[in-house]
């Protein structure tokens, strides 16, 4: 087996870590972890909250894949422990916003390939069969983002302010936006009705309000919330009841290839490599830099930060 793990940093200045953490068990499991960018820039022991959550959650999924068994335990079990393990860990920090952080994993059980996965952290199997939820949540930001965006892009020729104005616009908020003097009311009107009308969502149309309206920095609310259309399953300490996760089985003399990457790679590669999936990155970047086209996300590239930390392990 040729193993290959790759981990960049969204910053560019290479000496800031990010919030991706990999895990290489060979013989035990494979996975990615992706943190939540705490919105507060909370700081734990010289962590950020949402590597913290992803480093805790690696090393609660690494002591349990070390017994064969476990990996044969029921994913609400699984996914049980590393709750616990955070919770253990976060809960006494007393901090306003629980750090949270996706799972996606491959478990060796012995004649199979067992696939858990939690959040936007996706696995690639043969180079085809793609597992990967995306939360509503996240499509009602990027399209609020694109759409402040190029209103502001009207006014403004530098990208990058263009950018910065946009993210702190979704983060933090419309009302704040509108309050800053940065959009008007009647923009921060038509671009909500517009993001309900693309993301489908006539029938909860003030609940999407309330939630550009205050920002990301309000999307921990919604965290394994079962009944709002905007919630989502995550792993925060607290236990993810929705359902939104994946658990799967595959025969091993049918598994060519293991693809287990972060949501920081807008764009799948044809080939199956660490290689192929950076030159479909770069790709994207010179097609989209500011994410706002085909490859539109929460976030755009900026000159001193890609638009997210990117990781993929590649099994062949």
């Amino acid at each position: 087996m040729r193993i290959e793990v790759l981990s960049v940093s969204k910053y560019r200045d290479g000496v800031r870590v990010g919030d991706d953490v990999p895990l290489v068990m060979p013989g035990a499991v494979f996975g990615v972890f992706d943190g939540a960018t705490d919105p507060r820039g909370t700081v734990v022991d010289g962590v950020g909250a949402g590597r913290l959550a992803a480093l805790t959650a690696a090393a609660a999924m690494a002591e349990l894949a070390a017994d064969p068994a476990a990996r044969e335990l029921p994913v609400q079990d699984i996914l049980g422990r590393v709750t616990e393990a955070l919770a253990r860990r976060c809960a006494p920090l007393g901090l306003p916003i629980p750090p949270s952080t996706t799972l996606a994993v491959a478990l060796d059980c012995g004649a199979d390939w067992r696939f858990i996965g939690l959040g936007d952290t996706g696995i690639r199997i043969n180079g085809d069969e793609v597992i990967r939820y995306e939360k509503p949540i996240d499509a009602v930001s990027t399209r609020a983002r694109v759409a402040v965006f190029h209103q502001l892009a009207t006014a403004q020729r530098d990208a990058d302010e263009v950018e910065s104005a946009a993210r702190r616009a979704i983060l933090l908020g419309l009302d704040l936006a509108v309050a800053e003097g940065v959009l008007g009311e009647d923009d921060a009107r038509r671009i909500i009705a517009s993001t309900v009308e693309q993301t489908g969502l006539q029938g909860a149309p003030d609940v999407v309000e309330r939630f550009l309206r205050g920002g990301i920095k309000t999307q921990y609310v919604l965290g394994n919330d079962p009944r709002s259309p905007l919630g989502f399953d995550t792993l925060n300490g607290t236990a993810p009841v929705r359902g939104d996760f994946t658990d799967l089985r595959r025969p091993k003399d049918r598994v060519r290839s293991i693809e287990i990457f972060t949501d920081g790679y807008p764009d799948l590669p044809a080939d199956v490599s660490a290689a192929a999936w950076e030159a479909a990155f770069d790709r994207a970047e010179t097609e989209d830099p500011h994410k706002v086209g085909r490859f539109a996300t929460v976030k755009g590239s900026t000159s001193s930060e890609f638009f997210d930390d990117r990781t993929v392990i590649v099994l062949s």
